[in-house]
């Protein structure tokens, strides 16, 4: 199998139309830990200096809870890379909970290839900001279900689970609980901002 632009350009096909087979094509490499960590690091970074970019363009108005992260790509790249390390453990972890026989090692490549595809998605969003903002904004609410459906179906596929529909109740579930942590999480630490600011 030759891991040339042809078979990126196909798989990045599949992993939207037929997710589990690109799930199953993915683990079939055995990509060695030491390229997945290189993946991940080099894959953080490209998100992060995007990120920055589009902020660069079109700062926000308002203050964010988010704001600390994005003034700087490096603070960026650092929670990018955190996420793809969550999601690769949530997808193993709870996986496992559940009966799964997926490996961290597994979850994590897939975690870095959903960040991977995203990437293109978010290099089309910086463009289409340029020319269509409202079209580029439409392109972000549409990614966050592209990766919703990818998670899924990935995750559904490194544990041999059928009932993928079971698989996505347990992500929101989790989403959901991650966001309540999340939100204590930064109330305790006062990066909420305080009504009429």
């Amino acid at each position: 199998m030759a891991l040339d632009f042809a078979f990126f350009a196909r798989l990045v096909v599949e992993s939207v139309k037929a997710p589990r087979a690109a799930a199953a094509r993915l683990l079939a490499l055995s990509i060695p830990v030491q390229l997945l960590w290189q993946a991940a690091l080099a894959v953080a970074a490209a998100s992060a200096v995007l990120s920055w970019i589009a902020n660069a363009m079109f700062p926000m108005p308002l203050e964010t809870p988010w704001e600390v992260l994005t003034a700087s790509p490096l603070r960026m790249a650092l929670a990018q890379l955190a996420g793809m390390l969550l999601v690769a453990g949530a997808m193993s972890g709870l996986g496992q909970v559940f009966g799964g026989r997926g490996r961290f090692v597994q979850a994590l490549a897939l975690a870095i290839w959903i960040e991977t595809v995203l990437l293109l998605v978010q290099l089309a969003q910086v463009v289409l900001l340029l020319l269509f903002p409202l079209f580029a904004s439409a392109l972000g609410v549409a990614a966050f279900v592209l990766f919703l459906w990818m998670l899924t179906q990935f995750t559904a596929a490194l544990h041999g689970f059928e009932r993928g529909f079971v698989v996505f109740m347990g992500i929101i579930a989790a989403l959901f609980v991650a966001a309540l942590a999340m939100a204590v999480l930064l109330g305790m630490f006062g990066f909420v901002p305080q009504a009429g600011a």
